[in-house]
């Protein structure tokens, strides 16, 4: 349908904003670093999720639905949260890899 044409084309091209941003020593408006250990890994700063109590299996749920955007803000809310969950870490580069988003991955996964 339409909408569903339009709503993947708007997830599209907030992902296609979003790779614009590994970078050391600038940051992008709209997201920000959790800490200098991350070296370099922006975070969403309108996460609809970051808050969301379950994060981190709601992120598995959509992942294997396949809905990698959706995955990607679940699993970044989670770290947010618990900053050291390697797992969370773990998934987050596996799902970044998947959505062709490299560096990001490579950040994620060295975490």
């Amino acid at each position: 349908s339409d909408t569903e044409f339009w709503d993947k084309m708007q997830a599209e091209w907030e992902e296609m904003a979003r790779r614009n941003w590994i970078s050391e020593n600038q940051e992008t408006p709209g997201q920000v670093t959790i800490s200098t250990i991350e070296k370099g890994y922006y975070f969403h700063t309108e996460n609809p999720f970051k808050d969301w109590p379950g994060a981190f299996e709601e992120g598995l749920k959509k992942m294997k639905e396949g809905d990698l955007p959706v995955t990607i803000l679940y699993l970044e809310a989670a770290i947010l949260q618990e900053p050291n969950d390697a797992e969370a870490w773990q998934f987050l580069g596996i799902t970044q890899a998947e959505n062709e988003n490299e560096p990001a991955a490579i950040v994620a996964l060295q975490r």
